[in-house]
């Protein structure tokens, strides 16, 4: 949800600070929430699933404990924190709030949270550690939370397999067929990678599908890198030292909306699109390499294919208007070949003017030529950049 929408406020101490210190107070959500781990000050582990957020069909629950939120220039201990690493944010739910004896008091977009009750708090510091005994506590659950993320996948992909078995279908009117159609999707050629992206082009319907979305996206690239690219030694989804993924929808539909690959590289944009992933700014560079192993080729293919097809419909209508109009161009058009054919097989052009996939289709130009060759070139380059990237 957008901060300035007034459902949702920033709190008042909080905004000056890193993206993970931001919190936000929820007129809809039921629960508080924290999609950073390190937020915490004090955390148990608990799988479980919540899907009455307000928002969200889901929110897979790793943990729960307990945070500190700066408002109004002092530090606030708020209880029953759940800890949800697909949200991109930290929420605080004004119904919870108020069962907790806090005062929410609004003043446009923003608002500051006052404690009904003070209560004085006693902790030693360690004199060795520096630390107090909360916080080495806290510590120590956050790295136990972390250790079990394999058990938390096993839960997730459980619950979802279940949720989607128990799905009711024998009603038509209430069957969800765009459920259907993307459980159902299977990727021989690439019009089925098409089919899928297309589906994705509309934000709503990723809101909507998203996890049904992601498990396919995933699919589809590793369908991708091994039939067309004949890589198969990469992982899918992506996984960091540390057992963090990258989450490969959530990165495409970032990039894309940001202008795509070129523009996010001019205009610097990799450090943010980390931090909404849920990384460092510092990992910006490292989230390019993964976009360029695993999807850059993909979506450059993507595009060639969506221009063709428009370029083949307006010669279609033109040939109905006037049948002996499109006869020579038809030939002409003959040579304009799937990118990823042989070399040498037959002269082929990506539809590509300058720096627009939207350029002017006009054969007497020879458009700039797509070397599948050079493409494999630079993701092999990519590859071997993030690899060295990873060792010790």
């Amino acid at each position: 949800m957008d901060a300035g929408d007034r459902s949702e406020m920033i709190v008042t101490g909080t905004e000056g600070g890193q993206w993970d210190d931001i919190w936000y107070v929820n007129n809809s959500f039921s629960h508080h929430y924290a999609g950073n781990v390190n937020v915490f000050k004090r955390i148990k582990h608990l799988v479980g699933v919540d899907t009455t957020t307000g928002e969200n069909d889901f929110l897979f629950i790793r943990g729960i404990g307990c945070v500190e939120v700066k408002s109004n220039n002092e530090k606030l201990k708020i209880q029953s924190v759940f800890y949800a690493p697909e949200l991109d944010r930290n929420v605080l739910s004004m119904k919870q709030l108020s069962l907790q004896g806090f005062t929410v008091k609004k003043n446009g977009d923003t608002c500051r949270i006052y404690p009904m009750f003070s209560t004085p708090v006693v902790n030693t510091i360690n004199e060795i550690t520096c630390l107090s005994k909360e916080e080495e506590l806290g510590k120590r659950e956050i790295q136990k939370i972390q250790n079990l993320n394999d058990v938390n996948e096993k839960y997730k992909n459980d619950y979802l397999n279940s949720y989607f078995e128990t799905l009711n279908v024998s009603n038509e009117n209430e069957f969800d067929w765009s459920r259907m159609i993307i459980r159902e999707l299977e990727f021989k050629e690439f019009s089925d990678c098409k089919a899928l992206l297309d589906m994705i082009d509309d934000r709503d319907f990723v809101f909507k599908y998203k996890h049904d979305l992601e498990m396919k996206f995933e699919i589809m690239v590793g369908w991708f890198l091994k039939e067309k690219l004949g890589i198969t030694s990469r992982s899918i989804p992506p996984v960091l030292d540390d057992g963090r993924r990258i989450d490969l929808l959530s990165l495409y539909v970032m990039v894309e909306k940001d202008g795509g690959y070129q523009e996010v590289t001019i205009d610097n944009l990799w450090p943010a699109i980390a931090k909404d992933l849920g990384f460092e700014y510092q990992d910006g560079d490292f989230v390019r390499i993964i976009y360029a192993m695993y999807l850059d080729v993909l979506v450059y293919y993507y595009k060639f294919k969506s221009v063709q097809q428009k370029v083949q419909d307006k010669e279609m209508v033109e040939q109905q208007e006037d049948p002996t109009a499109g006869n020579e161009q038809g030939r002409k058009c003959k040579s304009v070949n799937d990118p990823m054919q042989e070399e040498g097989t037959a002269e082929h052009y990506a539809l590509y003017a300058g720096n627009s996939w939207e350029g002017s289709w006009r054969l007497h130009k020879k458009r700039r030529r797509f070397n599948f060759n050079e493409a494999r070139k630079a993701v092999d380059e990519a590859n071997k950049s993030v690899m060295m990237k990873m060792k010790p």
